[in-house]
């Protein structure tokens, strides 16, 4: 450092004949060597102020790091998430997709199915309807056969005053 407060009270200069004022002289150098001291005690705190304000420009830079680090790490995660969410989506939707035709197609299988079901039983509805009026056609012709059998022998029998015992007849079926 240059010129320091002590080095100003030490200094003593020639005396002369008609040199400046003594008095004045040291008066003034005192007054420098104060406000030399003054500043250099600014100086040492702007120093000083000067160099916390670095380390807190440091901390902050150094925490600037970190944040926009932990922002593009979040980002990475968020984008990675977002990725696996998409391929998730897809694989559910093409497992959705396969279970629908599966069920569509298990769903046609099952009404084909019933279709012919139905069909089947509607021929054999038919068939045993046709079946069904077959023989009841069959028997209203037995029973009108019997009737006229039995009128044909109420007429061919002689008329007695004690009935014969009934014999049972045969039924014929065609």
């Amino acid at each position: 450092m240059g010129l320091t407060p002590l080095d100003i009270e030490s200094r003593r200069f020639k005396r002369e004949l008609l040199g400046y004022s003594r008095r004045e002289v040291d008066d003034l150098l005192r007054q420098s060597a104060d406000a030399l001291s003054q500043a250099n005690l600014e100086r040492e705190e702007l120093t000083r102020v000067l160099l916390a304000a670095r380390g807190e420009a440091d901390d902050y830079r150094a925490r600037e790091k970190t944040l926009i680090e932990a922002l593009a790490g979040a980002e990475r995660l968020t984008e990675e998430r977002r990725a696996l969410a998409e391929q998730d989506a897809e694989r559910i939707m093409a497992e959705a997709r396969l279970q629908a035709e599966s069920l569509l197609s298990r769903t046609r299988n099952e009404m084909t199915r019933i279709e012919q079901q139905i069909l089947r039983l509607k021929v054999e509805r038919e068939t045993f309807e046709t079946r069904l009026l077959g023989l009841l056609e069959e028997h209203r012709r037995a029973v009108e056969i019997r009737r006229q059998e039995a009128s044909l022998s109420d007429k061919l029998r002689p008329r007695s005053p004690v009935p014969p015992p009934a014999v049972p007849q045969a039924e014929t079926h065609d």
